[in-house]
This record gives C-alpha cells, sequence and structure tokens, in this order.
C-alpha cells in the first residue's frame, strides 16, 4: 500500500496539505527560492559540473553545495512549516509504511520548477534519508482533461524497449553503451528470466509509435529514452525543429519560447528535434507504465504554461509515470541512477520508493569521473541527487511481481 501526504497548490501562492482523511485550510505559500538561486543551481551542475576545464571556481561550488541544504530547509518551512501542517507531516513521517510518497500536485511552473526532492526537515534530515524512504514526486493538476490515465498492473514478466538516438550529425558524443549496459547488468544480477529487452532500430519518432502499437507484439511496458534533450526558453531552436517537427512548423520563434525537446533520429541517421507538444500528441494514451528520459532538461519547466516541459506533457497525454531530468545530466551519473533504479524496480518496488534508493546512492557516491583542471587529472564530486525527478499519477504501483523466495531445503 501507498501512503501519501499530499501538498496541493491551487494557485502558485497558496497550498492545502492533505493525509490520510484530514486537510488543512489554504495555506499561504511564498517560494524561498530567489531567481540567482536559480542561477547558482544550474551553474553548479551544467558549468561546474560538465563544462569547466581550466580557472575552475572551486570556492563558488562549495558555497552552492552548502546552501543546498539551505534551500531544502527554507522549502521545509514556507510548504509545511506552520502548526498544522507540521502535525500532518509529524502523522505522515512517524508510520512504518514502505512506500511512502510526497505529492506534490500543481498546474503551475513556478511551484513544478521548485527542487522539492531537496526537502529537509529542519530538525532532521533529507527526506530521502528517511527510513522507510519518502519518495518526492510530482503530479500535473488536471492532466489528460479529466481522462483517467492508464494504470499499469504488476506483471510477472516485463518487456523495456530502448531508443537509443544518436544522430549522426551531432558534435557532442555519448558512449551509447555504458547506460544501457548498466540496466542490462542489473537485470542479469535480479530478474534476467522476468524481464525481455529490445532496441528501437532506427530510433526515430516513428518507429517508436509503431512498434507500440503493433499488436501482433508483446506489449512495451518501459519505454527508456536515452539520448540528448534540451529546454529552450526563448525560442533559438525552433529554426531548426520546424524541419523535423509538424507541430513547430506551425509557430514563430516568439510562441515557441519555454519549450522541451527530445532529439530522435530521422530516416537517414540524422537528426530530429521533436518538441514536448508533438511527443503528448504521438504518445497520446499509449498503455506503457513508465518512460524513463535520460535526457538533459527533459524536465525542465519555465514560463506560464506547464505544456512546454516534456515530461509534464506526457504526463497529460495520459503516460501515468515519466521520470526525466530537471537539468543537465553527466552520463556517469546515469548510470550509476539507473543500475541502482532498475535493481530495486526489480525487486518489486514501486517507481518512487525505486527512485528514492537510486537517489540515496547518488547522495553517498558522489564521484562522476575524472576531470582536467589545469595541468592535472583530478576526481569531480558532485551534488546532482536532486537531479531526476517523477511525475506520476495515481497511485505507485510496482512494475514486477518479485518472485518468492526459494525454501532451503532439508535433508
Amino acid at each position: 500500500m501507498t501512503l501519501e501526504l499530499h501538498l496541493r497548490f491551487p494557485q502558485p501562492k497558496q497550498v492545502v496539505i492533505q493525509f490520510d482523511d484530514r486537510e488543512s485550510d489554504r495555506l499561504d505559500f511564498t517560494s524561498p527560492l530567489t531567481e540567482q538561486a536559480y542561477k547558482d543551481i544550474r551553474w553548479y551542475l551544467e558549468t561546474y559540473g560538465a563544462a569547466y576545464t581550466a580557472d575552475v571556481d572551486e570556492q563558488g561550488a562549495q558555497a552552492i553545495e552548502a546552501r543546498l541544504s539551505q534551500w531544502g530547509e527554507a522549502l521545509f518551512e514556507a510548504t509545511l512549516g506552520s502548526r498544522v501542517a507540521q502535525r500532518l507531516f509529524n502523522d505522515f513521517q512517524d508510520r512504518r509504511d514502505d512506500n511512502k510518497l510526497l505529492t506534490i500536485s500543481a498546474s503551475h511552473p513556478a511551484i513544478l520548477s521548485l527542487p522539492w526532492e531537496l526537502l529537509r526537515d529542519p530538525e532532521g534530515t533529507y527526506l530521502v534519508h528517511d527510513n522507510p524512504r519518502i519518495a518526492v514526486r510530482r503530479r500535473l493538476a488536471g492532466a489528460g482533461g479529466g481522462r483517467v490515465s492508464f494504470q499499469a498492473k504488476a506483471k510477472g514478466q516485463l518487456r523495456i524497449l530502448f531508443v537509443v538516438s544518436r544522430p549522426s550529425e551531432e558534435g557532442l558524443f555519448i558512449d551509447p553503451r555504458g547506460e544501457v549496459a548498466a540496466v542490462l547488468d542489473a537485470i542479469e544480477q535480479e530478474a534476467a528470466d522476468q524481464v525481455a529487452v529490445e532496441f528501437l532500430r532506427p530510433a526515430t519518432l516513428k518507429k517508436l509509435i509503431e512498434r507500440l502499437e503493433d499488436r501482433r507484439q508483446p506489449a512495451i511496458d518501459i519505454v527508456h529514452f536515452d539520448g540528448h534533450g534540451a529546454f529552450d526558453p526563448d525560442g533559438r531552436l525552433h529554426e531548426r525543429a520546424k524541419h523535423s517537427d509538424p507541430v513547430a512548423a506551425t509557430k514563430d520563434a516568439r510562441s515557441a519560447a519555454n519549450t522541451g525537446y527530445l532529439l530522435f533520429e530521422n530516416e537517414e541517421g540524422e537528426s530530429a528535434l521533436i518538441t514536448a507538444d508533438t511527443l503528448g500528441d504521438m504518445l497520446n494514451r499509449q498503455e506503457v507504465g513508465l518512460m524513463v528520459l535520460s535526457a538533459c532538461q527533459s524536465s525542465a519547466i519555465a514560463g506560464e504554461d506547464a505544456m512546454g516541459c516534456v515530461a509534464a506533457r506526457l504526463t497529460h497525454a495520459g503516460i501515468p509515470a515519466v521520470l526525466a531530468m530537471s537539468y543537465s545530466v553527466l552520463v556517469t551519473a546515469a548510470q550509476r541512477l539507473f543500475a541502482t533504479f532498475y535493481l530495486r524496480l526489480l525487486r518489486g518496488e514501486g517507481m518512487g520508493e525505486a527512485l528514492a534508493n537510486a537517489r540515496r546512492d547518488l547522495f553517498l557516491n558522489k564521484e562522476r569521473g575524472e576531470r582536467r583542471r589545469d595541468r592535472e587529472w583530478v576526481t569531480l564530486k558532485l551534488q546532482d541527487w536532486f537531479l531526476p525527478t517523477l511525475y506520476q499519477t495515481g497511485s505507485d504501483r510496482p512494475l514486477l511481481l518479485p518472485t518468492p523466495p526459494i525454501s532451503p531445503m532439508i535433508i
């Protein structure tokens, strides 16, 4: 069973806290994060973590790392600091249920963009360290326009479809073997006889839709997209996208601002930049239990309309669970994240619980590979455990039925 503490935002400056059959009045909410805080987080993850080779601002990075806990506590106080909210949270926290979820339900990007994964009890620690784990997920209020999303049921056999997109002309090379190998190792270790794996070739959006709708073949339970992604705040990608995306071709650069993209291949193996809108239209009501987007900025969101966010748009299209990235993610972090996530998922954990355990593993293991700093090589250590996000509707059910333990034979 899932135990849920629900933080519902009817508007950006009001929150209602709900637990069991108790619910608070509308409480005032003011975001404690400034615009500079968002810029600092982005710089830390996307510049310090990925781009610097010389003149590295190590002191600036350390200062941001120190502020992560401060931002988490400030966000906790702003949301759960009132007396009534604290009572509900304490009752929720004290329960010993295994699958505990803190759900952020909102429709406005100002709320959905907050780093809720950083939530930290000022009298305790990050929620991800609580035992049992408290998983944080987002729910897009009003998703589906009132239609009920497909809800996957736990099965004895799962089928995973990998969409590994590596357009031939893209300059940034990502080894297509590393992340997939980490997942395959987890499958081999935990549930080799319960999981079937397919690879989409070529990695085109058209081919993906054809496979999902091919009733002659077994149904796909998880789609794992491994490729590039981007969130475009000002419309600079519009000119490029309109050559491969039919929705983008109907817009101008101004109306295309605050849009997320995934980079598929076309039939010639070259790049096909696809908007969140088109992804939502093409994947509408597909009966897939989970979409994993190992793509930079695939859950990034801004502006006034949540539909520009890839993860939110897919939720609106009826996909019940989308695991995505709020900022750019390092390959080494993605490999470690998904190795643990799939391992826990294949043990019969719910998606939120599996992600919380994978997030905790990232927290404990901060090494992200070697980096050239001036004339020497150093090990980069990064606190990027809060980067993955989960958008989910309904309850957090396991996808795989765990195999019963084998009783030892007594001779």
